[in-house]
């Protein structure tokens, strides 16, 4: 084989690795010779550092050597000494253009500054929901890399109730005076995400407009002292800024700093660049959406997530301007109903996404309309829809395109449904009918018949539901969250022939499974990475030794009956290769 892989050059492998779905194939590939283990080392881009890879790998050092390629850290599942994991990074001669330090306690300011001035590349910094931040957290961070381009320090969770915070200095805040400094020093800024910080105001947006001056994207959700004047000043002074996120009331509340004229509505037709608006949970009226139809954006995606108080007359008038959306997000909009959203289908001929979820008049209809009159559409979201219904027959037309289906919580949701979403979306790669209580192993063999490609399915809670069907589809299957599902012995067993590629399987509180069909599937499906039998009360944790010594490629358990490894078993397990979970 080793020979045979000399006849190629590096740049044909490296094209031929980058077809896969996904990173994790490169482990098989990287057993196959050394040069496809170079070419793998090489070609991965995203590391994620965790306790159990540093546990396994003795350290953290050895890996930083061997990735030479990688572009992001993620050590958001990391729990141990952060400033001396920063400083090996910033030692290891990486050049990182990514570092998401997501979910731990503080940002490590006594090790950025060595990061920073070590690893000029990095551009992306993601602090989001951290135990605490304040002002001097961002002071840091700007010194640290006054080149950075995107910054996330979104809702920080602020956790004053531990006695050790409680003996110290009263940690503060992030608020208007830290993100004025912030924003002074980091010139080159053009993405940030000040969702969550609560003590922030309009005199935030202000600054960050005022000095960032190449600023292209703001998300500011749940931000309660930021008011509509004070976006409106956003939008007038920021030239460059193609998306604006926000949310709650915040286009109804004026503020008492800032002219009045300063309005979202008046400030609109200054947003020359603005491709993208998220507004979400807001009190929306039908002359602000005509305000946008007024401006002439380049629009290219369009979300009002769970807004009120606009019509249909709003936002057709809307859909008519801006035919050359690719995402729509109207989740929430009670007042569509099957024939008035079709109204709207001749507007999104160029739509690849879009949300319905919660527009509760929607039935099978909307969905195969959609289908029909949208060709380029590739996800469709109908969650807590009526879909099931079927008040008049509809014309099906396969869609080629469609890739991906949400519509859990359906309760009406048939397995005659299924089998026309079958026949309509014949190349789907991923499915959610999670919680769609009426539908069976007849709909889901249909889906499996129908649907060959289909690499992700979510049937959690559908408990009239035992197995995937008799025939031998879902060949390409990956991942299988069945929890809370009627999954019994005799659908493991099917699964297990049928679907042999399967990486992840999540069978928590299949009350019905038992060691034998755990055994089986173990047995049959030789890539599982990870399996979950928390509450699988009919699976005694005896199993689990067997399992992970039997299946080498198992990364990650959730063992059943509570059971709670002690640390010796924790290690041995990760001696070979996996992370026990407690059940």
């Amino acid at each position: 084989m080793e020979e045979w892989c000399q006849d190629l050059p590096e740049e044909c492998w490296e094209s031929v690795f980058n077809r896969l779905d996904h990173h994790q194939h490169f482990e098989a590939l990287s057993l196959v010779c050394k040069r496809f283990l170079s070419i793998s080392n090489q070609l991965r881009s995203r590391l994620t550092i965790s306790n159990p890879t540093i546990k396994l790998h003795r350290g953290v050092s050895s890996l930083l050597q061997r990735f030479r390629g990688i572009k992001r850290i993620d050590l958001v599942d990391f729990h141990g000494d952060l400033d001396r994991l920063v400083r090996e990074i910033a030692r290891s001669g990486l050049k990182i253009e990514v570092l998401n330090m997501s979910k731990q306690r503080r940002v490590p300011t006594r090790s950025l500054e060595e990061l920073g001035a070590k690893m000029r590349s990095l551009r992306i910094l993601i602090c989001s929901r951290l135990c605490f931040l304040q002002d001097s957290d961002l002071i840091a961070i700007a010194d640290s890399f006054p080149s950075l381009e995107e910054l996330d320090i979104s809702y920080p969770e602020q956790d004053f109730g531990s006695s050790a915070e409680q003996d110290s200095v009263f940690p503060g805040m992030v608020t208007d005076a830290g993100i004025t400094v912030l924003s002074s020093k980091l010139s080159s800024l053009q993405k940030i995400n000040i969702s969550g910080n609560h003590l922030i105001s309009d005199r935030s947006l202000v600054a960050l407009s005022s000095n960032c001056k190449f600023l292209r994207k703001i998300a500011a959700f749940d931000c309660s002292f930021i008011s509509q004047n004070g976006i409106g000043w956003l939008i007038r002074h920021s030239p460059n800024l193609i998306s604006l996120a926000i949310n709650g009331n915040k286009l109804s509340l004026p503020s008492t700093s800032m002219s009045p004229s300063f309005t979202v509505e008046s400030s609109l037709v200054y947003a020359k660049a603005l491709c993208t608006i998220e507004f979400s949970q807001m009190a929306l009226s039908d002359d602000l959406l005509h305000s946008m139809f007024k401006a002439n954006l380049p629009l290219q995606k369009l979300a009002l997530s769970r807004c009120r108080g606009y019509t249909y007359v709003g936002i057709s008038s809307l859909l008519s301007a801006y035919r050359s959306l690719n995402y729509l997000d109207i989740g929430g909009a009670d007042f569509l109903t099957d024939q008035s959203i079709t109204e709207l289908f001749q507007y999104l001929q160029n739509l690849s996404f879009i949300n319905l979820n919660s527009c509760s008049h929607l039935t099978n209809s909307t969905l195969f309309n959609l289908a029909r009159d949208c060709p380029s559409l590739e996800e469709i979201r109908m969650e807590r829809t009526s879909l099931g219904e079927e008040k008049f027959s509809t014309e099906l037309r396969k869609n080629n395109q469609i890739r991906t289906l949400k519509l859990a919580w359906n309760k009406c949701l048939s397995d005659t449904t299924l089998k026309k979403v079958g026949i309509v979306c014949p190349n789907l790669r991923s499915l959610d009918l999670s919680h769609c209580w009426s539908i069976t192993e007849k709909g889901i063999e249909a889906i499996g018949s129908s649907c060959i490609g289909i690499m992700e399915l979510k049937v959690n809670g559908c408990k009239e539901m035992a197995n995937l069907g008799t025939t031998m589809g879902f060949s390409k299957l990956e991942s299988l969250r069945a929890a809370g599902s009627g999954m019994n012995d005799e659908g493991l067993s099917m699964v297990s022939q049928s679907c042999r590629r399967l990486l992840c399987l999540d069978l928590e509180g299949c009350l019905e499974v038992t060691a034998k069909g755990v055994k089986e599937m173990v047995g049959n499906c030789k890539g599982l990475r990870e399996l979950n039998l928390k509450k699988c009360c009919k699976v005694s944790a005896d199993i689990l030794a067997w399992m992970i010594f039997s299946r080498p490629s198992l990364r990650m358990v959730v063992p059943p009956g509570g059971f709670v490894p002690t640390e010796k078993q924790r290690d041995l397990f990760l001696r070979h290769g996996c992370w026990v979970c407690n059940g």
